[in-house]
């Protein structure tokens, strides 16, 4: 009987007798390191068995639009290759640009130059190992990008127009995230947005039914945001301007008469409202007026005709049109003749202090109704300091004051100079125009008192005096001498 024999082997000594089966089968050629050469040549990356993979940040990181922000990636173990892959699961290989990678040594970072809200969601790193299972955790993390965006107003102006009894809209877009949310104001006050109202709110803005002219001002947009990080808001206040056609003032009709007379000058006036503002024509007799034969002037919803009559032919029927884009308006004032009025027969100084001359012209305010053009309607006062008018020798740039009559009253002609003397003089105004001026006068202010004491309140204080402070004094020095009589007979 043969005896067998059963020789034990080591583990070293296995490894390398699998080692040359596989040699001799022709699947390996060496071994060199940690890399295995495969029969076709090319080789593969494999890890170790253990090491730690690290991130920065290693949960969320939240950040505005526009902000630069990097996160960083490395291993234990330096020699594995990692790489990053965005919220889409594409693998980051650019070194430059708005989103790039740059190698550390022993890290990998990711860069981002710009942040914008697409770069929202989950950013991996992960080792670059395709034998490595997906779903190793030691060789894949993750961080997730929070992108806030501040509030903005995109195409948003600040003066919008709408048409008269149209609809409309008024443009806000609010852009941010998380959105915000909207509210309006209209001229300092909030906005109702009712089912069955004028006013409806719109995701870039807000809507008005069938505008009308009282819907012209301000209209503040204002929006809040609110996140994990905080809150915010702003706002936006846009001018709401009504196109609409010319308008008369209310208060006057479409056919006015106006007074003259001959020798005299008359300023005819026609107001009309409008947006865009009215381009203004005076007519009379069916033939235009122009500036070249006539003095027109022009203002922002204002036109004046200036006239001198010099015969009375100059009477009659004159026609003023306002027109815009969105319509026209007329106006027909007849021009009557009228009397010219008399100076005022009474021009007197009532009372003067530093500052202020108060002057009686016998002012008598007429009630008749309807009043009569003939009736002194006012005065106008021109004034100008003595010395002035010595150098000039002219009233061309006198102080012009105009004042409505008023049963007696006086005028008073103030913020003056203190201790100055001035040259006044006076006409009366009706309908027609202005009388011829009464005579000059002079009369001045007094001097600036000092502080505390003033012509008005020099007599009370004077009277005070004399019927309190000065028998109460004598009183007490006639009791005071009565004691000291007494007192010496004693």
């Amino acid at each position: 009987m043969t005896a067998s024999r059963i020789t034990a082997v080591s583990p070293v000594g296995s490894y390398f007798l699998v080692l040359l089966l596989l040699v001799a089968a022709g699947l390996v050629g060496t071994v060199n390191g940690n890399q295995q050469i495969t029969g076709n040549g090319s080789p593969k990356s494999t890890t170790s068995g253990g090491g730690t993979l690290t991130i920065i940040p290693e949960e969320e990181m939240a950040h505005f639009v526009n902000q630069s922000r990097m996160a960083s990636c490395w291993h234990s173990n330096p020699e594995l290759k990692l790489k990053w892959r965005n919220p889409k699961n594409a693998v980051i290989e650019e070194t430059r640009g708005r989103v790039h990678i740059e190698n550390k040594g022993s890290s990998l970072t990711l860069i981002f130059e710009k942040i914008e809200r697409t770069d929202q969601g989950n950013w991996t790193c992960e080792v670059d190992d395709p034998s490595a299972p997906a779903s190793a955790e030691a060789l894949r993390k993750s961080f997730k990008m929070i992108v806030y965006e501040p509030i903005s107003f995109r195409d948003t102006s600040n003066v919008q127009t709408a048409v008269e009894d149209k609809d409309a809209t008024i443009r806000c877009e609010v852009k941010g995230h998380p959105e915000p949310s909207v509210s309006w104001y209209f001229n300092g006050q909030p906005l109702h947005f009712g089912h069955n109202g004028r006013f409806s709110k719109l995701a870039d803005g807000m809507s008005i039914k069938k505008v009308r002219q009282n819907d012209t001002g301000e209209y503040t947009c204002k929006a809040f945001q609110i996140s994990a990080t905080g809150s915010s808001f702003e706002e936006k206040t846009i001018r709401l301007n009504i196109k609409h056609k010319p308008y008369l003032p209310k208060w006057k009709p479409s056919i006015v008469d106006a007074y003259g007379y001959v020798s005299g000058m008359v300023n005819l006036t026609c107001e009309a409202t409008a947006e865009p503002p009215a381009n203004f024509s005076w007519s009379a007799n069916n033939k235009k007026l122009t500036q070249k034969s006539h003095i027109i002037y022009q203002g922002q919803h204002v036109s004046m005709l200036q006239i001198f009559i010099k015969t009375s032919s100059t009477f009659g029927k004159y026609k003023c049109e306002a027109k815009n884009e969105l319509g026209t308006v007329s106006q027909e004032i007849i021009l009557k003749e009228g009397s010219k009025p008399d100076p005022p027969s009474l021009f007197q100084l009532r009372g003067v202090n530093s500052d202020t001359l108060d002057i009686d012209v016998g002012a008598t305010k007429s009630h008749d109704t309807p009043p009569d053009p003939t009736t002194v309607i006012g005065y106008r006062f021109e004034l100008m300091p003595t010395e002035e008018y010595s150098r000039t020798r002219s009233w061309d740039h006198a102080s012009r004051r105009d004042f409505d009559v008023a049963d007696g009253a006086t005028y008073l002609l103030v913020q003056l100079i203190p201790d100055t003397k001035y040259l006044i003089r006076v006409a009366a105004r009706n309908a027609a125009g202005l009388s011829d001026w009464t005579e000059v006068k002079e009369f001045s202010t007094l001097p600036l008192q000092p502080h505390g004491i003033s012509g008005s309140s020099a007599g009370p204080a004077l009277l005070w005096t004399l019927s309190v402070a000065l028998p109460l004094a004598l009183s007490i020095t006639q009791q005071h001498h009565r004691f000291a009589v007494a007192a010496t007979t004693e």
